[in-house]
């Protein structure tokens, strides 16, 4: 991986993104994408129109001066991590939000996400799901802007027939100290050998030179119910996962599944797509 997005909007999850982002490009040796996107006319505009109006501004000078703004706010931010190559991109659109930041062809996406309840412009749980659906690359949902990105207890959701999602995910993520949980979900519509399912989990642990593991078959209604409450009832730092994406077909992880998981979780959330 070289280069890493983080869309922002300047808002407090947003920047723990970037925070996260530069703790991956200095492990990785990556360089960062901060993007800034401007959906014109959006309620900022109409702010300054109503202030400004009557006094002649027209409603162009004032977005103008939203751009201006921006610049100054990407300015500051990208100061405070001067060891680390940042590029700032202000992009003004009248297109939605993911579209650009799908357009940037990166390697990782690293965004910060209020889920289901979010209310901020483009951090609600909507956009982060309709990213993880639509990127072809691997994608970090931050759902804690709060404490620092150090996961201890990390489940990993298998199938017993992907992995190339658990490999990127300890290449690139800072989990060096953590706990590994190998989660496979069992909602009654396949028919699971349990030994068997026991025996593949354990194959990983030693794959990947991992001796502080727990393997769990979960018994839950759905996939998504399953991996939501095991991660509560865990602690759960970090949830990792694979998806269709947009190509999704009726498999273990359909996108779908892994969208209401981004959307759901009370933890982080990474995602890759495997087919």
């Amino acid at each position: 991986m070289k280069k890493i997005l983080v869309p922002t909007d300047f808002s407090e999850i947003a920047n723990k993104a970037l925070e996260v982002a530069v703790k991956i490009a200095k492990k990785i040796e990556a360089r960062i994408e901060l993007l800034n996107v401007k959906v014109y006319p959006i309620s900022d505009v109409g702010a300054y129109y109503s202030l400004y109006g009557a006094s002649g501004v027209s409603i162009d000078d004032a977005w103008g001066e939203i751009l201006v703004i921006a610049k100054q706010e990407m300015k500051e931010l990208i100061s405070k991590y001067p060891e680390v190559k940042i590029k700032s991109l202000i992009e003004e659109t009248s297109e939605h939000f993911v579209e650009s930041v799908l357009d940037h062809k990166a390697d990782l996406i690293v965004m910060g996400s209020n889920g289901a309840d979010g209310f901020k412009e483009f951090f609600r749980g909507s956009n982060s799901e309709e990213v993880v659906r639509m990127a072809t690359c691997p994608v970090l949902v931050i759902k804690d802007a709060k404490d620092d990105f150090k996961p201890k207890k990390v489940v990993f959701v298998v199938d017993l027939i992907h992995e190339e999602f658990i490999k990127k995910a300890i290449l690139n993520l800072p989990l060096e100290n953590a706990e590994f949980h190998f989660l496979h979900v069992d909602d009654g519509n396949r028919k699971v050998d349990y030994l068997e399912a026991e025996a593949k989990m354990h194959k990983l642990s030693e794959k990947y030179s991992r001796k502080n593991c727990k393997f769990e078959i979960f018994n839950a209604n759905t996939i998504e119910d399953g991996i939501l409450e095991y991660a509560d009832a865990e602690h759960a730092d970090l949830i990792v996962m694979y998806t269709h994406g947009r190509t999704g077909i009726a498999h273990f992880f359909k996108g779908s599944i892994a969208e209401s998981v981004v959307n759901h979780a009370k933890c982080s959330v990474f995602t890759n797509v495997e087919n």
